[in-house]
């Protein structure tokens, strides 16, 4: 629960931001104090607004996570907030759309080299599948999902041949997902799209 600090200045919605910037990243709170020169018990404390930022503090933050500090006429704030949402919908589709053609392109890869594997040739199918889907990819955990699986699928592409096998389940349980995931898109209708998260252990 966010203290006194957070409520005597107004500083919730502030900290909010910082956070959900930090997860649309896929960051951990130890990724951004790397970046942002703090601690990770500092990042903590501003997202849950146990603290008074100084300015010099908020700036490192804004500039870690690519955001711009900008003191905005009470009058134009409705404005402003729009063209931000819409410039955040945009950004998010176009990521979304290049992490998916990625993963595609790896799971291409990956089939050529196993051609045997009946669950890469799953992947690869499937996400051929997600493809006109591309925009309603997003959500931090979608993503991280996402993320894990693009590790996943570099690290099978770099294995000696050798080893694959004992790196089998991981794929498999990414294919059973990515195919929940297409079934979840494809047949639910637009106001009830699913939200996807694998656990961390898988």
């Amino acid at each position: 629960m966010q203290n006194k600090i957070s409520k005597r200045y107004g500083l919730e919605s502030l900290t909010e931001v910082i956070r959900q910037a930090r997860l649309t990243k896929s960051w951990s709170q130890r990724d951004l104090s790397a970046r942002a020169h703090l601690t990770q018990a500092q990042i903590s404390r501003i997202e849950n607004g146990e603290v008074d930022m100084q300015v010099s503090t908020l700036i490192e933050l804004a500039r870690s996570l690519d955001l711009d500090l900008q003191l905005v006429p009470k009058t134009a704030l409705v404005a402003v907030e729009a063209a931000v949402r819409s410039a955040e919908e945009r950004s998010s589709e176009r990521s979304s759309r290049n992490l998916l053609a990625t993963l595609r392109r790896l799971a291409e890869e990956a089939e050529k080299a196993a051609p045997e594997r009946e669950d890469i040739a799953t992947i690869a199918s499937t996400l051929r599948d997600l493809e006109p889907h591309a925009s309603t990819l997003r959500g931090p955990f979608l993503i991280a999902d996402m993320e894990r699986l693009k590790t996943n699928l570099e690290g099978l592409l770099t294995y000696s041949p050798a080893s694959r096998p004992s790196r089998a389940k991981t794929i498999r349980d990414a294919a059973a997902w990515l195919k929940q995931l297409r079934n979840g898109l494809v047949h639910a209708p637009p106001a009830e799209r699913p939200a996807y998260s694998l656990d961390d252990e898988d």
